[in-house]
């Protein structure tokens, strides 16, 4: 290949700028020399020089003009969709729709949290002894005052005979001193000593008295024994654990609750508690909201009581907090009616009064079996239940109210 021929291929790749007659005038140029120099040898067949040339050269050709033809139907087929829904918004779609009213609904904060028992107390032994009798076991329930542990009296209870003995002594030396005193043969300074000696009996009694019984532990409420650590045998002493009972009923029911919800709930307020994996719905009041936040998750603790949980009687339990802040106006819709935007906004497609399709943007309020509730929408609006995908906003549209029956006709 010839310089010049180089060149020009190197000119036309690297620019791109090369005109159809510029490459047809070139090609036909060289076509037309090969022919010359061919009848002046006497029509031999080009060189292998020539014959890569002008393929190079159709090729450029076929590359320059396919790029034309795909600009030119890139440019039409932007063309179509610009015009498209220009178009598309004069053409009446017919769809399916519900006429819809607003009612009032709660807004409801769903709180998770966890079941925990009422009361949570550790009887533990005031003194140092053998274990002579244990009368409960773990998972028992008992009553307020029920007797739990037995510890062995061991001197204690002649230390109160004693004190006893030592009181009616000091009962009767009293007595006598009162007989005296009446006949006016007791001075006022010997009655007040005997009445501060039988005093020191009495108080002598209680103690020997409370000493005994702190012998016998019992249960400070009715509950459920949770945990029973001693047998009989083992040696308590004073701060050792007997049993632990929790109190279940009232049961409670702990959340966190974010800062920008905290405001919305109050003591006293009534709740609904869907409690354990079968949700069984009770109900409850506020007892505690927190005046300071975690100080990891930055939210606030809440408590509800549970009066009568029934079976549900049992700490650690997940648990779900209904708790009602606010009351607005919502309709209530299928979910399959929902769409979104192009902003990716979700929303419900009504009828306007020129029987246009208009997106509304929704918000959910809350959910049951019959669908979900929905704010956003006016007081009374005709809902697009079926074809809401094939219209768009603004579309001229043909409501259909009729049910839709899915059952076939035999």
């Amino acid at each position: 290949m010839s310089g010049e021929s180089r060149c020009l291929i190197i000119n036309v790749l690297s620019a791109n700028r090369l005109s159809f007659d510029a490459v047809e005038v070139w090609v036909v140029g060289r076509l037309r020399r090969p022919a010359r120099i061919s009848n002046a040898i006497g029509d031999k067949h080009l060189n292998k020089s020539h014959r890569t040339s002008v393929g190079i050269a159709c090729a450029m050709v076929v590359w320059l003009f396919s790029g034309d033809l795909l600009t030119q139907k890139a440019d039409a087929d932007d063309m179509a969709v610009d015009f498209a829904p220009a178009l598309a918004l004069d053409v009446t779609v017919a769809v399916r729709g519900e006429r819809s009213e607003a009612m009032a609904k709660p807004v409801i904060l769903a709180v998770l949290g966890q079941t925990e028992a009422n009361r949570r107390v550790a009887v533990k032994s005031e003194l140092t002894g053998r274990v002579t009798e244990v009368l409960v076991d773990r998972g028992a329930y008992v009553d307020a005052g029920a007797l739990l542990c037995r510890i062995a009296a061991d001197s204690r209870g002649a230390q109160l005979r004693e004190a006893q003995a030592k009181l009616k002594s000091a009962e009767i030396e009293y007595q006598g001193g009162l007989d005296l005193s009446e006949r006016g043969l007791q001075s006022k300074a010997a009655m007040a000593k005997l009445a501060a000696q039988k005093e020191q009996t009495v108080a002598r009694v209680d103690a020997a008295a409370a000493m005994l019984a702190k012998t016998e532990l019992t249960a400070p409420f009715a509950g459920f024994i949770e945990e029973r650590p001693v047998e009989v045998g083992d040696l308590m002493t004073p701060g050792a654990s007997c049993a632990v009972v929790i109190e279940l009923e009232p049961l409670l029911v702990v959340g966190q609750v974010a800062e920008s919800e905290v405001s919305n709930v109050f003591v006293g307020q009534a709740v609904a508690v869907a409690v354990g994996a079968a949700n069984a719905e009770l109900m409850g009041t506020i007892t505690f909201v927190a005046r300071t936040p975690d100080l990891q998750t930055r939210s606030f603790k809440i408590e509800a009581r549970i009066d009568q949980p029934g079976r549900a009687a049992r700490a650690g339990l997940s648990a779900t907090l209904a708790v009602p802040v606010r009351e607005t106006f919502a309709h209530l819709v299928s979910p399959a009616a929902l769409s979104l935007d192009g902003n990716g906004q979700l929303g419900l497609k009504i009828v306007s009064a020129a029987k246009r399709a208009v997106f509304k943007p929704v918000e959910i309020v809350d959910e049951s079996p019959e669908g979900i509730w929905v704010a956003g929408l006016p007081q009374s609006a005709t809902v697009i239940t079926v074809g809401h995908e094939d219209v768009s906003d603004g579309q001229s549209v043909q409501v259909d109210f009729s049910e839709l029956n899915l059952l076939s006709q035999n």
